[in-house]
C-alpha cells in the first residue's frame, strides 16, 4: 500500500548512491514537495544518467504556485550534469511540468535524449506544446534528441 505524504522523504537521506545510474520516479508537478524529490534524488545519486519520471495521474495544478523561478533555485547545472536520458510520461502541460522541461534543457549540458509522452487529457493543444518545446530547445545549448509522443503521433522537436 502506497502512502502519499506532503513532505519530501528523500530529503532526509544523507548518504550517496554512487553507483545508481537509472531511476524511476512518480511525481506530482502540482506539489513542490513532490518536485523536490527529483532534486533530492539527483543530489543523492551524483552519477545518475537515466531518469524516468511518471507524472502522477491524479496530478492537478495544485495549490502550490509552481513556476520557473522556484524550480531554477533548486536545479543547478551541477545537479543535472550527468543526466543523459530523461523520459517524462503522462505530461499534461501544467506550468510546473513545462518549467521543469525548459530548465532541464537549459541546464543539462550532457543530455542526449529527452522523451515527453503526453497524457491524452492535457490543458494545451499538442501543436502549442510542440511550439513551446521548440522554443525551449532553441534557447538551450544542448544538441539533445527531443521526441514528443501523443497517442499514435510522434514529433521530433527541433529537427
Amino acid at each position: 500500500m502506497a502512502y502519499m505524504v506532503d513532505e519530501n522523504p528523500l530529503e532526509r537521506i544523507t548518504w550517496k548512491f554512487r553507483n545508481l545510474r537509472t531511476s524511476n520516479l512518480s511525481v506530482d508537478f502540482g506539489k513542490i514537495s513532490s518536485i523536490m524529490s527529483i532534486f533530492s534524488l539527483l543530489r543523492c545519486a551524483p552519477q545518475i544518467e537515466q531518469l524516468n519520471i511518471e507524472v502522477d495521474l491524479k496530478e492537478a495544478q495544485g495549490d502550490d504556485e509552481i513556476h520557473e523561478g522556484i524550480l531554477e533555485a533548486y536545479m543547478s547545472e551541477d545537479l543535472v550534469r550527468t543526466l543523459k536520458r530523461v523520459t517524462l510520461s503522462f505530461i499534461k502541460c501544467f506550468p510546473g511540468e513545462m518549467s521543469f522541461i525548459k530548465l532541464l534543457l537549459s541546464k543539462a549540458a550532457s543530455l542526449e535524449s529527452l522523451k515527453v509522452m503526453m497524457f491524452w487529457h492535457h490543458i494545451m493543444p499538442v501543436s502549442d506544446a510542440c511550439l513551446l518545446f521548440t522554443t525551449y530547445k532553441k534557447e538551450s545549448s544542448t544538441q539533445v534528441k527531443f521526441i514528443v509522443e501523443h497517442g499514435m503521433d510522434t514529433f521530433d522537436i527541433g529537427s
